[in-house]
């Protein structure tokens, strides 16, 4: 399992494919694994104590899942070779994976596969591009800034890690477009939202947190850096960054609040893609075109997949540059500070 992206504190993770074997069936225009353990697996779960990655890919809860996406009874899945029992049933309702009804079990998260992404993931693209000319100036200014505090080259790092994959989640919660995550006597396991989609996006960014005293340390990763970068947080080096980020010349350090030039051009970026997420035109035959999923868990999905579409568009653009180090696949500490950001903690 890889450890995925954090949105504001909410680790995602996508579980690699495995090398076990694995019966492919036809979706859309290609093969598909008939097992969900294959396919990309996201969570939304701020403060869960245990996401369902773990249980989806325990024996053939993959294979069980992936043939109850639209409901199936007991005999069915034994007829294709599962044989179900009620401990694994009582383990799934538990994670809140599937329903059932009698012999009749029905996989309870939306299963987005390629049949539908297809059609969709170019349409975001589209909708991406679109939103560029509205944030760039933002973008822009975060770039100004950073060079003004003499940290030119990290404005990837602050606008993807602090505003598209991090203020925005937050925004979302506050226009009431993502669930709640609050655990409970019902949920003491995971509350929020969970997916699977296929095929999964690959080669990406994504962004974990390391917290200390004073701030939390936001990595911007890569497969080629992730675990250096965790090396670096763990470190003598990366707990001086969080326990005195204020002594420290290397990393951007920004203020969580508007007095920081940094963070209130972020929270206009984060805004922007919220609000076209909330009423745009657009935005809604996308979120209509994604099946079996509820008004949050069609947001959440969209925005997942939009992401990393703006990112690049911005690239593309011309308004940002990866970090060099983001490819390298033995970067030094001092070239990975380019993937690194400090945020202070509130002082309520």
């Amino acid at each position: 399992m890889t450890v995925g992206r954090t949105m504001s504190g909410t680790t995602v993770f996508q579980l690699s494919s495995r090398g076990d074997r694995m019966t492919m069936h036809s979706l859309g225009s290609q093969d598909v694994p008939a097992d969900l353990a294959q396919w990309g697996l996201h969570a939304f779960a701020l403060g869960a104590r245990s996401t369902p990655h773990s249980v989806v890919a325990l024996d053939d809860n993959g294979a069980l899942l992936y043939h109850a996406r639209q409901g199936i009874t007991l005999r069915r899945l034994e007829a294709c070779g599962i044989t179900a029992s009620q401990s694994q049933l009582a383990l799934l309702q538990a994670y809140r994976l599937v329903t059932v009804d009698g012999d009749r079990v029905t996989t309870a998260f939306p299963v987005v596969g390629p049949e539908v992404l297809d059609q969709l993931r170019p349409r975001v693209r589209r909708l991406a591009a679109d939103l560029v000319p509205q944030i760039s100036g933002a973008v822009a200014a975060i770039a100004a800034e950073l060079r003004r505090r003499g940290h030119a080259g990290h404005d990837y790092t602050v606008v993807f890690g602090h505003a598209v994959d991090g203020l925005l989640w937050d925004r979302l919660r506050a226009h009431g477009l993502a669930p709640t995550t609050e655990l409970s006597i019902e949920r003491p396991y995971w509350n929020g939202a969970f997916w699977a989609i296929y095929p999964p996006i690959t080669g990406y960014a994504g962004v974990n947190e390391h917290s200390g005293t004073e701030a939390t340390l936001v990595m911007v990763w890569t497969a080629a850096t992730s675990k250096a970068l965790w090396d670096l947080a763990r470190s003598e080096a990366g707990h001086a960054l969080t326990n005195s980020p204020t002594t420290q010349t290397e990393v951007p350090v920004l203020a969580a609040d508007e007095s920081d030039a940094l963070h209130r051009h972020s929270l206009s970026i984060a805004d922007t893609i919220a609000q076209m997420l909330r009423s745009g035109g657009q935005a809604k035959d996308l979120l209509d075109a994604i099946p079996d999923a509820d008004p949050h868990e069609s947001t959440l999905i969209l925005a997942h997949e939009l992401i990393w579409e703006i990112m690049e568009a911005l690239v593309a653009a011309g308004h940002l540059q990866p970090p060099e180090s983001m490819r390298d696949q033995d970067p030094a500490g001092r070239v990975l500070s380019r993937q690194l950001l400090l945020r202070l903690h509130r002082r309520d």
